[in-house]
């Protein structure tokens, strides 16, 4: 390989492709699949939306469904957007928390406490240094754990 396509392609970037962030959602990696995400713990489900100083009861839910139910989750605020179950998302004016994620979805969207969300990061190498080991899963079984590569190594 020449130095021009050595600074191009490196394991770290053909490591990305793999993995498959959002951001390498491009057309010539359209036949792989995403193999990086985080999983979270539901903390606490309400039905509605409330937020701080602002009372606008159901007209919220009939001008949005998307709002009907309102859901917590363990940390947050990473470089990742949630993505199983499907129909999740943050609130524009709540704002994210580092602490508590707060989710809102429809009425169809099925959670209780302590199940788990599921985010897919939008870049892999930074969001993989914020956690421990990564588990492999391999058909929903935990097979294996490994250390994501330190950063500068």
């Amino acid at each position: 390989m020449d130095d021009e396509v050595d600074g191009l392609a490196n394991e770290l970037a053909v490591g990305s492709g793999l993995v498959k962030p959002l951001n390498f959602d491009i057309d010539t990696l359209a036949e792989h699949v995403p193999a990086l995400f985080i999983g979270t713990p539901v903390l606490k489900v309400q039905e509605g939306l409330e937020l701080p100083a602002i009372d606008l009861g159901p007209l919220h839910q009939v001008w949005d469904p998307n709002r009907a139910r309102t859901f917590f989750v363990y940390g947050g605020y990473w470089k990742a957007e949630p993505v199983s179950p499907p129909g999740l998302a943050t609130h524009p004016v709540y704002g994210r928390s580092t602490n508590q994620e707060m989710l809102n979805g429809s009425r169809s969207v099925e959670l209780a406490v302590d199940d788990t969300v599921f985010f897919r990061p939008t870049q892999s190498e930074f969001v993989m240094l914020q956690f421990g080991p990564i588990a492999v899963v391999r058909d929903g079984q935990i097979v294996d754990s490994w250390a994501p590569l330190p950063q500068g190594a």
